[in-house]
């Protein structure tokens, strides 16, 4: 048996180590040392704001949650012993340099630091390099690496699963397994789209998110398989604001989640800005202030971290390399019927029974939004930033299925509902059947994607589509910005 007040705990921890690694093992000494004291003690604060009143989760649903974690964590490529998509070539390369070079990683034959968000990978490259005493290969260690980040991915879906027996009060495991199996197969009507535009835009073979030309929402199984390093983060901080809903430790946990998905960061900051100015409204705004949004976790959060990583990432030599507003790129009632399908219908089932909720309102303005911006050329800040939002969405349709059997209320929307829910099911099931379709065609299982190998290059030829990607894991510039001069441990 596990207590629930656990999972907050333990919640915390994943999404805090890979930051707590990188401040340790990349900057310089003394701000190490420093930024280090910090987070231990707004980890000690957080400790203790906890929440008490959670469930007992029995043996048995750990043991479910634990083998659908491992299941869909395999079959989303993680860990190198499945097929894997094409984003892959990336993250192979990524891990790589982080268990072969010293940190920070510097490359001398693309003359540039590593700039990504790479800190899913640092505790399972971390755990790798304990054995390079050993004197093994590269390959070997590199395998070692993928048996650690296979098991890291998969506590963390696991987390993320117990995490829906405290947001549903699930009483059973039949319940747990449904829940499950919704989250995994929620997604928007994608099937619909891409049967009407058949003949539209597709670089994916058998992807079918991508109907709607230059956006995307993408599934919950779509994201994992293709970027489970922002998924699974973005996933818990989605569960510890819907769970926990704890203030004082808002501005503590953005960081971690910056770090670690930039992007889906966005979302999950616009759903905790939302449900502080919330509860401000109905406040002593005074005790508020100084008791909820000035926490000691808040302010060492705010003021300490978040400078840090900024300060990392604003070196990336890719930024913002577009900007324009949907007009420019796609058609108004395009858009709209994007929209109908992607989250309108959901919406409009739901609307009635939570109208009030902050969490709710919050997730379908979020969604109407993130596709008027075009930020970058593959217009990742529509598929990424929108991902807290898809993920508070699905979990108010399974709320609203478990009220509806329970109470015996809203019979036909809730058959309305199911019947979208198995038409939305077809993108994630196509995300499956790809990966046993080619596995089967090539008679092989670890049909794994790694032509880069390494981001040690001048020049980094894309797979397949073949232009330059270096810029996006790259500070070209590095040697006058304020992190690479003065905070940044040197080799």
């Amino acid at each position: 048996m596990l207590k629930g007040l656990n999972i907050y705990k333990a919640t915390y921890i994943y999404l805090s180590l890979p930051l707590f690694i990188f401040l340790l093992t990349w900057l310089d000494y003394a701000f190490s040392l420093l930024t280090c004291v910090l987070f231990l003690s707004g980890l000690y604060q957080l400790w203790k704001t906890s929440d008490k009143n959670l469930p007992i989760i029995t043996g048995k649903a750990l043991f479910l949650a634990g083998i659908s974690a491992l299941l869909w964590c395999f079959f989303a490529g993680i860990g190198y012993f499945y097929y894997q998509s094409f984003d892959y070539h990336f993250r192979n390369a990524v891990f790589r340099d982080l268990i072969d070079y010293e940190w920070p990683v510097m490359y001398d034959k693309a003359h540039t630091p590593m700039v990504y968000y790479m800190g899913f990978w640092l505790f399972p490259a971390l755990m790798t390099k304990l054995f390079s005493f050993l004197s093994l290969s590269k390959d070997t260690l590199f395998l070692i690496g993928n048996i650690w980040l296979f098991l890291y991915a998969v506590i963390g879906v696991f987390l993320i699963f117990m995490h829906m027996v405290i947001a549903f009060h699930l009483k059973n495991n039949h319940q747990l397994l449904a829940s499950i199996l919704i989250f995994i197969l929620f997604s928007g009507l994608d099937i619909i789209g891409y049967l009407f535009f058949q003949g539209g835009f597709q670089p994916f073979a058998y992807h079918l998110d991508w109907w709607a030309a230059f956006i995307q929402y993408s599934s919950l199984t779509t994201s994992i398989f293709w970027v489970f390093n922002q998924f699974i983060p973005a996933t818990l901080a989605i569960m510890l604001i819907y769970n926990e809903h704890n203030i004082k430790t808002f501005g503590y946990l953005l960081p971690f989640v910056l770090f670690l998905a930039p992007y889906p960061a966005i979302g999950v900051g616009i759903f905790m800005i939302a449900y502080t100015l919330q509860q401000f409204m109905h406040s002593d705004k005074k005790n508020f202030i100084f008791n909820k949004i000035f926490s000691i976790p808040n302010i060492i959060g705010i003021f300490g971290f978040l400078p840090v990583i900024m300060l990392y990432f604003t070196t990336n030599s890719s930024g913002i390399d577009r900007f324009s507003f949907f007009t420019d790129f796609i058609d108004v009632w395009y858009l709209l019927l994007f929209m109908l399908l992607e989250f309108l219908l959901f919406a409009g089932i739901l609307f009635k029974s939570y109208k009030n909720n902050i969490f709710f309102v919050t997730a379908i303005i979020s969604l109407f939004i993130f596709p008027l911006f075009r930020l970058d050329q593959q217009n990742n800040f529509c598929m990424r930033a929108s991902m807290p939002a898809l993920i508070m969405l699905s979990l108010f349709v399974i709320r609203f299925l478990f009220e509806s059997f329970r109470e015996n209320k809203n019979k036909f929307l809730r058959e309305v509902l199911l019947i979208l829910l198995l038409l939305g099911s077809a993108t994630p099931m196509m995300e499956f059947y790809r990966g046993f379709y080619y596995t089967i065609e090539a008679r092989k299982v670890n049909l794994v994607k790694d032509d880069i190998h390494t981001l040690n290059q001048p020049y980094i030829r894309m797979p397949e589509f073949g232009y330059d990607v270096n810029h996006q894991f790259t500070a070209q510039n590095y040697q006058n910005d304020i992190f690479w001069q003065y905070l940044a441990k040197k080799h």
